[in-house]
């Protein structure tokens, strides 16, 4: 039994062996050349990094083949740490040792060894949103109004990308899926690759309404509305044509005793009589889109009989001769 087990461990310790030289030894070692990602630790509030846009580095390293393989496919960050109170511009050198790397590798090159790091200051800055429209409504509809809630967003970015802005584009109205009046909500789109939006989404509210639809209603009759204190006036003439707009389907359920034509008088007018606009009354939802005539004429019924018949005489006369 105990021969057993000593030869259990020297087996072991052969195996040991073998392994630390195969892990060791020089056939087993690669160097392999790679780009890894360059992160930046402790970077300013109050300023934004513009330059360089790529921030990759190239390293080689040295070491086991087993460890040196993993790297590739999934590369460490070089960190890089910026300092409490860095400027517009800042050189930085890129050390092998800023790698995380397991011990048994060797980072036995950086290219580039040094990188110069741009930073611009950020400002806040409003700018008006604008909603874009693709589609179109159905022909009997139409889009009377947008109205967009809050109407400016608020953009965060260096001063040279915020400059090039004029406006903020939110996601765009389909028309096509809409039939009626209704509010949204959508995202607004990125500024740029260096800013973000303070203001993330707006409301949209779309009023959309039946294209109006024309209804003629003839001689009608104009009525006179008088105050008490006005008595034995006329007008002239008595009927007009009223033509009504509104939704297509309220216009045509219109009962043309309901379209009411007047004309209001308070005062008795004058011996040559007096020009007075005529109003109408329409049904709720319904407006007047004309009136034929526009006004009428309202005079003393008297004097008109007897204006009436003087021109009746002098035309007798004219036709005798």
């Amino acid at each position: 039994m105990v021969k057993d087990n000593l030869l259990l461990k020297l087996v072991s310790l052969l195996a040991a062996i073998l392994l630390a030289y195969s892990v060791h030894s020089d056939r087993n070692t690669s160097v392999l050349s790679f780009n890894v990602p360059i992160e930046i630790k402790n970077p300013p509030d109050d300023k934004v990094l513009l330059k360089p846009t790529r921030r990759m580095a190239q390293v080689t390293v040295r070491g086991p083949s087993f460890l040196v393989g993993p790297l590739v496919s999934s590369p460490p960050p070089l960190k890089v740490v910026v300092p409490d109170d860095v400027g517009e511009r800042l050189q930085v050198s890129l050390k092998g040792a800023d790698l995380s790397v397991p011990s048994m590798i060797e980072v036995i090159g950086v290219e580039p060894a040094e990188m110069e790091l741009v930073f611009e200051p950020v400002e806040r800055k409003d700018f008006k949103v604008e909603v874009p429209r693709v589609g179109q409504l159905p022909k009997e509809l139409t889009l009377s109004k947008v109205d967009v809630e809050p109407k400016v967003a608020t953009v965060k970015g260096p001063r040279s990308e915020l400059k090039q802005l004029r406006f903020i584009e939110s996601e765009p109205i389909d028309l096509s899926d809409l039939s009626k009046t209704q509010t949204l909500t959508l995202n607004l789109r990125s500024p740029g690759n260096q800013s973000s939006l303070i203001t993330k989404s707006v409301l949209v509210r779309v009023a959309i309404n039946e294209i109006p639809r024309q209804r003629t209603f003839e001689k009608r009759p104009v009525e006179l509305r008088t105050s008490p204190s006005v008595s034995d006036i006329a007008i002239e003439p008595t009927e007009a044509t009223v033509i009504l707009e509104g939704p297509p389907a309220l216009v045509a359920e219109v009962d043309p005793g309901s379209v009411l034509p007047y004309v209001r008088v308070k005062e008795p007018p004058p011996s040559e009589g007096r020009v007075v606009d005529v109003n109408v009354e329409v049904p709720e939802g319904c407006t007047v889109a004309r009136i034929e005539p526009a006004s009428v004429l309202v005079f003393k019924e008297g004097a008109r009989r007897i204006a009436t018949k003087a021109k009746g005489e002098k035309n007798g006369k004219r036709a005798s001769r």
